[in-house]
């Protein structure tokens, strides 16, 4: 992806997904971040979401994911590589 692709999928992602992420019900905030990683790969982001519920995310799991996922991928096809983690504060 060149810079000027990087932006304007940055921008989208601002300014379209993230305020639809966080005008679903169940969602209580997402964020964007830029990943410093040390293994050398670049361009990497992070797309946190938080929930107010373990019932919320469960939620956002059956009924809303997929579609979230959906449409990035047919943003970004052949373009975006994901993977998922769920944090928990100890």
């Amino acid at each position: 992806m060149s810079f000027a692709d990087e932006a304007m999928a940055i921008d989208w992602l601002k300014k379209e997904y993230i305020p639809l992420l966080n005008a679903c019900p169940v969602v209580r905030n997402a964020n964007l971040y830029s990943v410093a990683v040390q293994q050398g790969a670049d361009n990497t982001f992070a797309l946190q979401i938080r929930f107010g519920s373990r019932e919320d995310f469960e939620l956002f799991q059956s009924r809303y994911q997929d579609d979230f996922d959906a449409a990035l991928f047919a943003k970004f096809t052949n373009q975006i590589g994901m993977f998922k983690t769920v944090l928990s504060l100890m």
